[in-house]
């Protein structure tokens, strides 16, 4: 898509996980000891990097091998591995690098920007209070405030409506197929995370995004207000 159609935009909405944040360390560390109170050992840490963004499910279904069917024993487990995140959310997680440099950018050229995860409120709110207060996100969405989780673009269009924005003047970043389908069903603009937790078998060239961007100051590339 021509850059020239993207020099409306004034809002961007960013997924938090694999997209902001590299939280994946803190997910292995989380999902390692849930292993160790079953009495397993430790699983790999690339198997649990390409799951983070599929969610808690996902990573209780790797920890200990449930099946879907198994659906008391994955929901008990998925308390447990939070409870063990919580206690240890910051340890080893860190922006992106270039993630500051681009927040910087944004706000420098008076564009808004917003989160829209998947991630619950209480790990989201501790988490962004923590690395970006200072660049001052005008939005917070998680699946609390609207009942759906991604892909429905619930999320994003409630982001939208509180930035007094409109979809074609939005752009959503994310890493994982869900976030380019929940851009689409709102009607933004969407670009790819291809440096976030792309899942096994994935191919983001798939996913007919707008743009793929291999590290977060490529993004920049594409919106034309932030490279002046």
């Amino acid at each position: 898509m021509p850059k020239s159609k993207m020099k409306d935009i004034d809002f961007i909405a960013f997924d938090l996980d694999g997209t902001l944040l590299d939280t994946a360390k803190d997910f292995f560390q989380a999902v390692n000891i849930l292993r160790f109170n079953n009495k397993l050992g430790p699983c790999k840490y690339e198997d649990v990097r390409s799951r983070v963004s599929e969610g808690a499910l996902s990573l209780v279904k790797l920890a200990l091998d449930l099946k879907e069917s198994e659906k008391e024993a994955i929901e008990i487990n998925r308390k447990q591995l939070l409870e063990i995140y919580r206690e240890c959310c910051l340890d080893l997680t860190t922006p992106f690098e270039g993630i500051y440099s681009l927040l910087e950018k944004i706000n420098n050229s008076n564009l808004n920007w917003g989160i829209v995860t998947n991630k619950p409120l209480a790990f989201a709110e501790k988490i962004v209070d923590h690395f970006f207060l200072d660049y001052e996100p005008k939005c917070l969405i998680c699946p609390e405030h609207t009942g759906n989780r991604k892909p429905s673009p619930k999320g994003l269009i409630k982001a939208i409506d509180q930035l007094n924005s409109n979809p074609k003047n939005t752009v959503y970043v994310g890493d994982h197929l869900i976030d380019i389908q929940a851009g689409k069903r709102a009607k933004t603009y969407t670009i790819a995370a291809s440096y976030g937790y792309i899942p096994k078998g994935h191919n983001c060239l798939e996913w007919e995004a707008d743009f793929i961007a291999k590290n977060p100051l490529e993004i920049v590339e594409f919106i034309p207000s932030l490279s002046k």
